[in-house]
């Protein structure tokens, strides 16, 4: 199955499969109706980055991993659990994004 850079239709049918929504995609991150986690596409066309917010509880963020890998693998993806992430607000009212690899965080 060929997969295209940056596949944001396959993102949704994963979301699907976890009743959970894409509510905004930007650039190479794609942000969930709730917040707990985010993806990002990397530089394989086949591989999303995983990251967790920072505030989800650890047995809920393993839980949803492991339901996550098993719907990209249904679609011929490939998830990889990067780390953690943070939104924090700058002063000019934009979000920013924090990211926190698994040897930081």
């Amino acid at each position: 199955m060929h997969i295209p850079k940056r596949a944001l239709g396959i993102v949704r049918e994963i979301a699907d499969e976890l009743n959970h929504e894409v509510t905004y995609a930007y650039e190479d991150l794609v942000f969930m109706d709730h917040n707990a986690y985010l993806l990002q596409f990397s530089d394989k066309n086949d591989t999303l980055n995983l990251y967790f917010n920072i505030e989800c509880p650890d047995e809920e963020a393993d839980e949803m991993a492991n339901k996550l890998y098993a719907a990209a693998s249904q679609k011929q993806m490939h998830m990889i659990r990067k780390g953690h992430y943070e939104l924090a607000e700058k002063p000019d009212n934009n979000l920013e994004v924090k990211f926190f690899n698994a040897k930081e965080a």
